[in-house]
């Protein structure tokens, strides 16, 4: 289990314009930064972050929260799995407890889910709207379904 202390001093650390950065193209806006948005496609920009509360926006598509949901949802990874990159990144040790395993279990079974998830968004997407999915269409429609 990793210490609530060492979260903090992770957070406080990192850049959350600079782990943006590193996938977003950002520009200057008053106090924050405007870019595209990695999560959906757009022509002007909607994604802000901002610096000073550690935090990013999209007004498009509503995705927000702060470095460690950014990591986490632009690269899939576990909670954990944010925190000991940030941790790397910013010469932070993170000292495992005994509980750690555990964690990594959590870690192990949370990306398993995901690909899971991922696997279950890809049939429906070939259900719905592939030509490869209109028979079950098709046959789910007879069935009343």
């Amino acid at each position: 289990m990793i210490k609530q202390e060492t979260i903090t001093q992770i957070r406080d650390r990192a850049s959350i314009v600079e782990v943006v950065s590193d996938y977003v193209t950002l520009k200057k806006a008053g106090r924050n930064y405007m870019g595209l948005c990695p999560f959906h496609s757009e022509k002007t920009p909607s994604f802000t972050v901002s610096e000073e509360k550690h935090i990013f926006h999209c007004f498009g598509c509503n995705a927000g929260g702060g470095v460690f949901q950014f990591l986490m949802r632009i690269d899939q990874l576990s909670f954990p799995e944010a925190l000991e990159r940030l941790a790397k990144r910013y010469g932070i040790v993170i000292e495992q407890s005994e509980r750690g395993s555990a964690a990594r279990q959590a870690g192990e079974r949370e990306t398993l889910y995901r690909i899971k998830e991922r696997a279950a968004a890809n049939y429906e997407k070939v259900l719905a709207s592939h030509a490869e999915g209109k028979w079950a269409r098709d046959y789910l429609k007879n069935r009343g379904v």
